[in-house]
């Protein structure tokens, strides 16, 4: 397992936390922190960047890995 960190611009309210945070634990992935001021992700998983990207995108939020 690795961290994986990201910002996600669209990330705006409570709905946006609970919809990412449901998308990356089906993943597989662990949310470590997910934080609306910042706009940041982190999660614990063994998936690649570009797969952590994909599973967000898959959500409907565009999200960069930093």
């Amino acid at each position: 397992m690795r961290e994986i960190t990201l910002k996600i611009p669209e990330m705006v309210c409570e709905h946006c936390k609970k919809r990412i945070s449901d998308a990356a634990e089906n993943a597989g992935a662990s949310v470590k922190e997910l934080d609306l001021t910042s706009k940041k992700l982190v999660l614990e998983s063994d998936m690649s960047d570009a797969e952590a990207v994909a599973l967000l995108d898959d959500a409907g939020y565009d999200a960069e890995v930093i």
